[in-house]
């Protein structure tokens, strides 16, 4: 196998990959464009970490290409392989991983060391990143002496002062306490943004999704099935996860008539939103805010109805969140209603009652399904 020793580009770079692991079912087609934050949403297991490990290079595709640049980091035709400490490519992880022998200025100043820097262009490196991330008080600490959120805000400084031409971050802020969590996500907005670094991020967050990436793509079962911008693809889902992350209910089926979504019998209404085509698959999409539930079949105005079992009740402080057992929503985890904690106590609303939910047709938005491989 041929190594490909080139020296990294400098700067922001365009990412390609274009890449199958076989054996866990991963096959990903994916362009970051310079400068670009995309985040990358899916469940456990749907193939977001081997994604992250491909490009990394502690990953091999059976086959397959992945570019920085235009250079060859893997190109199984040929046989390039560039070692991951050749890539230009830095990960950052859920732990900080810091060298737990050296000092944080030390750890920052790895980086610029490891290019050949002298040790007091790399000490001024090492301090002019800390102070970036307002950590410059932390510097002569050592791991052991810091807490999660200043660990890791010397993680970040170390990941940048290295110049990569690729950043990867693998849920960064997972590991925080939820105090600590939205200040560095506010600095790691300002340090990607400020940078302009081309950054790929593996997140569960919504929050992390909609604050920092231009673009958002969501991976089912190894493969990209829906990719655009972050605010549209959680507010338009068309894939059971993106609509679960986003608190709407979805229920996927084929579109049989314009506006109208047909699955195991069950046949919902509804406006016809982005790109359904009658005879292909669809989703039907609506807020749990505008589910109604009742004990018997409604009569009336509602247009849909769904016999379902409660599974769980979730108060919200004057709102109770509704879940239904998974018996017709692909998948979603149940669809879910949020009614007032009045309605629910008149109703007597019990896990494992049998009740009906109902949403008009004009609350409910078609649109064509993700992408299937």
């Amino acid at each position: 196998m041929r190594t490909e020793r080139d020296a990294a580009p400098a700067g922001p770079g365009k990412l390609v990959v274009d890449a199958a692991v076989t054996t866990r079912g991963v096959d990903v087609h994916l362009t970051v464009a310079p400068g670009e934050v995309v985040a990358v949403l899916g469940a456990n297991g749907a193939g977001k970490s081997t994604l992250l490990s491909l490009v990394s290079g502690s990953a091999r595709p059976d086959h397959g290409r992945i570019t920085l640049d235009g250079r060859p980091l893997v190109d199984t035709a040929t046989g390039t392989w560039v070692p991951p400490h050749e890539r230009g490519v830095v990960l950052l992880a859920q732990q900080a991983l810091l060298f737990p022998h050296m000092t944080a200025v030390a750890n920052v100043a790895f980086g610029p060391r490891s290019r050949g820097a002298s040790r007091r262009e790399a000490q001024e490196t090492a301090l002019s990143w800390l102070a970036a991330v307002d950590a410059t008080e932390f510097a002569e600490r050592r791991p052991h002496q810091l807490s999660g959120g200043q660990a890791q805000r010397v993680a970040i400084a170390r990941a940048l002062a290295a110049e990569p031409v690729l950043l990867l971050l693998d849920e960064p802020m997972a590991a925080l306490d939820v105090a600590v969590a939205p200040a560095l996500r506010q600095l790691l907005r300002s340090v990607l943004r400020g940078t302009g670094r081309t950054a790929l991020f593996v997140t569960h967050d919504l929050v992390d999704a909609l604050s920092l990436a231009d673009r958002v793509v969501v991976m089912e079962d190894g493969r990209i099935v829906e990719d655009g911008p972050a605010r549209t693809v959680l507010a338009q889902p068309r894939s059971s996860f993106a609509a679960r992350i986003a608190g709407i209910d979805l229920i996927p089926g084929v579109v049989t008539e314009d506006g109208l979504v047909t699955t195991d019998g069950l046949r919902v209404h509804g406006q016809v939103a982005v790109g359904a085509t009658i005879g292909e698959a669809g989703v039907a999409v609506f807020r749990p805010a505008a589910v109604a539930v009742h004990l018997t079949v409604p009569t009336g105005s509602p247009r849909n109805h769904f016999p379902v079992v409660i599974s769980e009740l979730e108060p919200r402080g004057e709102i109770v969140r509704v879940r239904s057992q998974d018996d017709r929503s692909g998948g979603t985890g149940g669809l879910v209603a949020d009614i007032t904690a009045a309605s629910a106590a008149d109703l007597e609303l019990v896990p494992g009652k049998r009740v009906h939910f109902a949403v008009k047709a004009t609350e409910v938005a078609v649109h064509a399904a993700a992408s299937q491989p």
